[in-house]
C-alpha cells in the first residue's frame, strides 16, 4: 500500500525529531515540504486516514492536474518524504555519534590519498569511540589507523602499526566473545519463550554455556553467560544461584558503564517477570517495576516491558486513574506491536472502572493476536467480564477452545499451570453441574488472582 513506509517512519519519530522536521520544512522555499510538514502536523492515526490527508493536501495543491497526475504524484511525494526523513535522521545520528561521522569523512577521501587529512579524521574517530565505548567504530576506525601507516612507508609508523595491530587483535577477541555470548542470551530467551523448540539441546547449550565460562576472562561477558543458565533452569533451585553469580560479577565491574547499565537493566527484568510468574505479591513486583521504570530514565530506548508490568501492577493495586495516566503519558512507547499491550491495559482499566462494554471492545482487538501471552491474558480477562455482566452462558465455548489453545502451545511454559486451573475454576463458577479440578493448586500470579476474584 502506498505510503506505509512513510507511515511506519513518522510513528517513529520523537516531538524533538518532528519540531526540527518542521523547522527545516519552514525555512524551505519547496512547497513539497509545506505538504510535508501539513501532513506530520495531521498526527494520522492509521496508514488509511495519511493516505487520505496525502490525497487530500495533492488536490490541494496541484487542483488543476489531471487525476492520473495527481496519483502519481502523491506515489512520488511518499518516496520523496521517506527520503528527507531518513536523510534527517541519518544527519541527527551522526551528530550524537561522532566516531562514524569522522570514519564516514575518512573512507570519502581515502582514495585522495591525503594522509594528513585522513590521520586526523581516523584519530579523531578512534579517541571518540574510546570516549562513547563502541567496540565496533573501535575497530573500523583501528584499520584506518593502520591503513594510514603502512601508506606512509615510514618505519617509525611500521613500529605504531605494530602496536596497533595488537590492540586490534584485543579488540576482535572482546568483540567475538560479545558475540558468542549473545547467541546463547538470544538461544535461552526463546527456551524460556517456547522451550518446545529447543528442548532438546538444553543440557548441550549448558555444558557449551559452561565451557565459555572457563575459557572467557571478560568479566560481564561471564556474567551474561550466568544470565544465560539461569533462564535454562527458569523452573529449578538452580536460577537463584545463577542469577546470584551474574550479579556478584556484574556488581564488581562497573567501570564499562554502558555494557553494564545494559545487562543490569536486562538482569533487573528478567528477575521482575520471572517473580511475576513465580507468584510474588502485588507490593513487592509494583516496587520492583518502579525501581527498573526510575533505573531505565536514563536511556534512550524505553522498554515498554517494564512499563506494561508497572503499570498492570498499578491497576491491581487499585491505582487506576495513576495507572491510565501513565499510560496516556507514555502512549509514544506502545508502538507497532505494542499497540496490543496498550490495549489489553485499556481494557484492564475499564474493567475495574466497570466500564464493561467497553473492556469487552477493546479485548476483541488482543484476543485473536500473535502474541501467545496477551492472547491467553486477554481470554481471561474476556471471560471474568462477561461473568461479570452476567453473561456466563456466552464464555463456556472461549473456556474449552483456550483450555485447548494452551494445550497447543505446551511448548510456552511460563503460567502454563496457572492458565489451565483459572480457566478450570471459571467453568466450575458458571457450571451448573459439579467440576471436580484434579491436582494441588498451582503457583498463580497476581493477575490470575485477580480474575478469579468475581
Amino acid at each position: 500500500m502506498i505510503g506505509n513506509k512513510l507511515y511506519q517512519l513518522t510513528n517513529e519519530l520523537s516531538l524533538s525529531q518532528r519540531k526540527a522536521i518542521f523547522h527545516q520544512c519552514t525555512i524551505s522555499s519547496d512547497k513539497r515540504l509545506g505538504i510535508l510538514k501539513a501532513l506530520i502536523l495531521s498526527n494520522p492515526d492509521s496508514l488509511e486516514k495519511m493516505n487520505a490527508t496525502l490525497v487530500l493536501l495533492v488536490n490541494e495543491t496541484w487542483e488543476d492536474s489531471s487525476d492520473a497526475e495527481k496519483e502519481l504524484k502523491v506515489r512520488r511525494l511518499a518516496s520523496f518524504f521517506v527520503d528527507q526523513i531518513e536523510k534527517y535522521l541519518l544527519s541527527a545520528y551522526m551528530e550524537k555519534n561522532s566516531s562514524i561521522k569522522n570514519i564516514l569523512l575518512a573512507q570519502m577521501l581515502e582514495k585522495g590519498g591525503n594522509l594528513t587529512l585522513l590521520n586526523n579524521y581516523y584519530d579523531k574517530a578512534y579517541a571518540l569511540s574510546l570516549q562513547e565505548q563502541d567496540q565496533f567504530y573501535r575497530m573500523i576506525s583501528l584499520k584506518g589507523k593502520l591503513r594510514m601507516s603502512y601508506a606512509s612507508q615510514n618505519e617509525k609508523e611500521l613500529n605504531k602499526a605494530l602496536e596497533l595491530n595488537e590492540e586490534l587483535l584485543r579488540i576482535i577477541q572482546h568483540t567475538n566473545s560479545d558475540r558468542v555470548t549473545e547467541y546463547y542470551y538470544n538461544m535461552s530467551n526463546i527456551y524460556l519463550e517456547k522451550n518446545s523448540l529447543i528442548r532438546d539441546r538444553k543440557e548441550e547449550l549448558e555444558k557449551e554455556i559452561n565451557e565459555y565460562l572457563e575459557s572467557y576472562t571478560y568479566p560481564l561477558n561471564r556474567a551474561s553467560l550466568y544470565v544465560s543458565l539461569a533462564k535454562l533452569n527458569y523452573d529449578n533451585e538452580k536460577l537463584q544461584v545463577y542469577f546470584s553469580k551474574a550479579k556478584e560479577i556484574l556488581n564488581a565491574n562497573k567501570e564499562d558503564k554502558l555494557a553494564y547499565d545494559d545487562l543490569n537493566r536486562k538482569i533487573r527484568f528478567l528477575e521482575l517477570r520471572l517473580k511475576f510468574f513465580a507468584g510474588t505479591d502485588n507490593k513487592t513486583l509494583l516496587s520492583m517495576a518502579e525501581q527498573i521504570s526510575e533505573y531505565s530514565k536514563g536511556f534512550s530506548i524505553i522498554n515498554n516491558n517494564t512499563l506494561f508490568y508497572r503499570i498492570l501492577f498499578m491497576i491491581l493495586d487499585g491505582e487506576i486513574d495513576k495507572a491510565a495516566a501513565l499510560l496516556e503519558e507514555n502512549h509514544v512507547f506502545f508502538k507497532g506491536e505494542g499497540k496490543l499491550l496498550e490495549r489489553f491495559l485499556l481494557s484492564v482499566i475499564m474493567e475495574r472502572r466497570g466500564e464493561y462494554k467497553e473492556a469487552i471492545q477493546a479485548l476483541q482487538k488482543t484476543m485473536y493476536s500473535t502474541n501467545y501471552f496477551i492472547v491467553i491474558f486477554s481470554r481471561l480477562m474476556f471471560i471474568k467480564v462477561q461473568i461479570l455482566r452476567n453473561k456466563s452462558a456466552n464464555v463456556k465455548p472461549l473456556i474449552d477452545s483456550s483450555l485447548r489453545y494452551i494445550v497447543q502451545n505446551s511448548g510456552n511454559p511460563l503460567g502454563q499451570e496457572a492458565h489451565q486451573y483459572t480457566l478450570k475454576k471459571m467453568k466450575q463458577h458458571i457450571s451448573s453441574k459439579q467440576i471436580n479440578i484434579r491436582g494441588e493448586k498451582p503457583t498463580l500470579t497476581v493477575f490470575h488472582e485477580y480474575l478469579l476474584d468475581f
